[in-house]
């Protein structure tokens, strides 16, 4: 089992980690990083999953705080949201044991591209914040509806959730991308309780590994948050199409392989 970490591939897992951190802070998608590397690593793909999440919500945590503390965490619409996206996430999982997963990257090749093209035809996509002139009941059910929808996504299929997330919110709660990103990193710290406890219990997680990749992931996430408040929009878009791209690589793998 690998459970090396003074080598090049445990010092290459806390790297990816750190850069993770920066990423999932501004844009979310952290996983397309971590995965991967821990893959090349030579890293049980049964304990991939749970170190992988043991791993990044302590950093998902510190990033809500610093966006909550920086006043762009919109607390209404995440707290609309979060009992959705539990019970989403818990469907979402038990429609995976129950639908082939190639079902759903083939029908996510065909939404990625039209998820891109709105981001590029779109230039006012969360570049003004409107939510808080919404009826309440609007509100509610709009992010509700973002929960239950993308708790099952992530609950099924997990890669790209936390960039869903913040184009949802962008898109349908009219939040600036800035607050999109803070109000998403204060979801995904709490929606992902259960499922860091039961992987925590599970015996599926390297934890000699995944203590050292939190202290990276933590730091990443902090400058990650910081960077995404300081430069808002600007920082935040390009980063958006990046992940997008990465996201498209590997739903095509996926389906090839």
């Amino acid at each position: 089992m690998y459970t090396d970490l003074i080598s090049i591939r445990g010092l290459l897992c806390c790297l990816a980690f750190f850069f993770a951190g920066i990423v999932d802070s501004i844009s979310g998608g952290g996983g397309l990083i971590t995965i991967p590397v821990m893959l090349a690593a030579g890293i049980p793909v049964h304990y991939i999953t749970g170190t992988n999440q043991c791993s990044a919500w302590l950093g998902t945590g510190v990033a809500a705080y610093k966006f909550w503390r920086g006043g762009q965490v919109h607390l209404r619409a995440a707290l609309y949201t979060l009992p959705f996206a539990v019970v989403g996430s818990f469907c979402g999982a038990r429609l995976n044991l129950m639908v082939p997963e190639r079902w759903l990257t083939l029908f996510m090749l065909g939404m990625v591209p039209v998820i891109a093209l709105l981001m590029l035809f779109d230039r006012d996509l969360g570049a003004a914040d409107r939510a808080d002139g919404q009826p309440r009941a609007s509100l509610a059910l709009r992010a509700g509806a973002i929960g239950l929808v993308l708790g099952a996504y992530q609950g099924f299929y997990g890669p790209g959730s936390g960039l869903f997330f913040v184009l949802a919110y962008a898109a349908l709660v009219k939040l600036s991308l800035v607050r999109a990103t803070g109000t998403t990193r204060f979801v995904l710290a709490i929606a992902s309780v259960t499922s860091v406890l039961t992987y925590a219990f599970s015996g599926m997680v390297l934890w000699r590994l995944a203590l050292a990749a939190t202290a990276f992931n933590v730091a990443g996430s902090y400058l990650g948050a910081a960077l995404a408040i300081k430069k808002g929009g600007r920082l935040i878009r390009p980063l958006l199409f990046g992940v997008v791209a990465l996201l498209l690589v590997k739903l095509a793998a996926d389906a090839l392989t």
